[in-house]
């Protein structure tokens, strides 16, 4: 990738770091001006890579963080990528952080309910699940559990997951792939759904990219999120303040 096209910065993140920016530029100055007005100021080796210091924003923080410096360097012309997914353009990147931000049900639900109940089936036609979670498999399978979201980590699945009679009443789930096991983790009361779904994106779908049928839309403008009150209490540079104020 020549100079001209390599975005400037790459951001990701690390179960060890958090979120983190990678600069192929550390001498553009607006550049090092927008991560370190947005807290990215800590630099870690041997990644090359800029990150908020611990303790400075919770993992949510991070994000929000994490997303105003993508804004500002849009606004400024820069182009950005996704570490995890370097095929992302910079309006995809915006869009995913955007997607880890919000609570809003996944637009994918119906299609990964499907499939989940379908491999439910067979897995129990099979005989492949073990006795004490066969209760919980049928729930799957015959649709009485409603799996949303899921994701493969290690031989583990992760599932979210709500009753049919109780769409907002939200359950963590976790399949072992080898053994057949299936078990609930988290258990949300109804008026936490929306944190539900955030934690899930955050927790377990954070590095992949957002769900097609989200991708189909037009992208939305990017919601007015100040920084966390620790990280705003940061001076602003004139050059940063500019695009900064338009998010406003």
């Amino acid at each position: 990738m020549t100079p001209a096209h390599r975005p400037a910065v790459a951001f990701g993140w690390n179960c060890d770091v958090g979120e983190f920016a990678i600069a192929s530029d550390e001498d553009d100055p607006l550049v090092r001006l927008a991560l370190d007005h947005c807290g990215f100021d800590r630099r870690i080796e041997p990644l090359g890579a800029w990150t908020i210091a611990p303790g400075a924003a919770d993992e949510h923080e991070q994000i929000e963080a994490a997303s105003t410096a993508v804004d500002l360097l849009i606004v400024a012309g820069h182009r950005v990528a996704n570490w995890h997914e370097p095929g992302q353009s910079s309006a995809d990147v915006a869009r995913h952080y955007r997607w880890l931000r919000s609570q809003d049900p996944f637009p994918d639900a119906a299609a990964v309910a499907r499939t989940a109940s379908a491999q439910a089936q067979a897995r129990l036609a099979a005989d492949m699940v073990p006795r004490h979670a066969r209760a919980l498999t049928e729930e799957v399978a015959d649709g009485r559990l409603r799996v949303e979201a899921r994701r493969i980590l290690g031989g583990v699945e992760w599932m979210l997951a709500t009753p049919a009679a109780e769409p907002d009443h939200y359950l963590g789930l976790l399949h072992s792939r080898r053994y057949g096991y299936l078990g609930i983790t988290d258990d949300y009361a109804h008026w936490h759904a929306g944190q539900a779904r955030r934690d899930f994106r955050v927790h377990t779908l954070r590095e992949t990219a957002v769900p097609r049928p989200a991708r189909t839309r037009a992208p939305a403008p990017a919601a007015p999120v100040p920084l966390p009150a620790r990280l705003a209490q940061r001076p602003v540079h004139p050059a940063v303040a500019v695009p900064d104020a338009r998010r406003r």
